[in-house]
């Protein structure tokens, strides 16, 4: 229903695939693909290699550099438009970066490349960037009921330690101290004495692996609230 709303309202496409016949779908590369490939070229001369050719060559430019650095590369590989996806906790002045990004593309005479902004949109970003970003994605912002924002992302692949920028690789564990504070720790780190740990595998390749003690979790839950 939010999709639809979404196009009745105006938006040029949805990224949901299981919207109404009708509605254009579009969407963009996320971080996971590049993640996929041993450096962001490989990945975007592979989507530009594969990809349908109506499909439009926006690639994805903050997986693990700066953003300049990666839209200038991203740009020598064919794209028709760069996506910035930071992280707000990475953002610092936006508009800078955005500014930044356009001048180091002008400049290198790739004046043609526009850009995408991506990445918890809202009203305010687009009033306040829609003079030097060419078209937008925009998530949960654009619903008015109260959404849950949470995203899940890779932190390792094959057992090798790998994140995008703002996150912190490798598989972790949650422990549950003494004093009933938390802490996390990479996986392989030794436990804190008298900590006990609370992140178990329930589901691996899509077999259930453990059963959780609900009754066990639920009481944790309401002991913290």
């Amino acid at each position: 229903m939010i999709e639809r709303a979404a196009w009745v309202g105006g938006v040029e496409g949805v990224s949901n695939t299981c919207a109404l016949a009708g509605m254009p779908v579009v969407g963009t590369m996320p971080h996971a693909f590049v993640m996929c490939y041993p450096s962001p070229e490989d990945a975007w001369r592979s989507f530009d290699a594969h990809a349908p050719a109506d499909v439009p060559r926006i690639m994805l430019c903050d997986t693990y550099c700066d953003e300049k650095a990666e839209s200038l590369r991203a740009a020598e590989c064919g794209a028709a438009a760069v996506r910035l996806d930071t992280p707000r906790s990475r953002r610092g002045n936006m508009r800078s970066i955005i500014e930044e990004v356009r001048w180091e593309l002008d400049t290198h005479d790739y004046s043609a490349v526009r850009i995408f902004l991506s990445g918890g949109v809202t009203r305010e970003d687009v009033l306040a960037y829609r003079d030097i970003v060419d078209a937008f994605g925009v998530g949960g912002a654009i619903a008015n009921a109260p959404v849950i924002d949470f995203s899940m992302d890779i932190v390792e692949i094959q057992g090798k330690p790998l994140a995008k920028r703002g996150k912190r690789s490798g598989a972790k564990q949650v422990y549950e101290l003494r004093d009933g504070t938390h802490g996390v720790l990479p996986l392989k780190s030794k436990k804190p004495k008298g900590a006990r740990p609370i992140i178990g595998r329930f589901i691996d390749n899509g077999s259930v692996v453990k059963l959780p003690d609900m009754q066990e979790a639920r009481q944790r839950v309401i002991g913290s609230l």
